[in-house]
């Protein structure tokens, strides 16, 4: 007997087919992006991020959603928010 969540999946693809390896990329890219940007928020306390650090959030995760940078989302974004809010830091030292 196949498990509940497996059941799931599987009448999914059989009404609308297999998923889009592009749109399931953009979706996990779209989750580290927030949980990047939520990080920063708990890390600074202050809502919005900064906006040079927005900026370079944003900018690595157009490269990860196109495909220019095939690396792991989360791994990026939460390098990338980290170096961004010390730039950011220092900056402002």
């Amino acid at each position: 007997m196949t498990s509940s969540p497996a059941r799931a999946h599987q009448l999914v693809d059989e009404l609308i087919g297999p998923t889009d390896p592009a749109a399931d990329r953009v979706v996990t890219v779209l989750h580290a992006h927030a949980a990047a940007l939520a990080w920063i928020r708990d890390t600074t306390g202050t809502y919005p991020a900064p906006h040079a650090v927005a900026h370079r959030l944003a900018a690595a995760a157009d490269r990860l959603r196109d495909g220019t940078d095939p690396r792991d989302p989360a791994a990026v974004l939460g390098q990338t928010a980290v170096d961004a809010l010390a730039v950011h830091r220092s900056a402002a030292a």
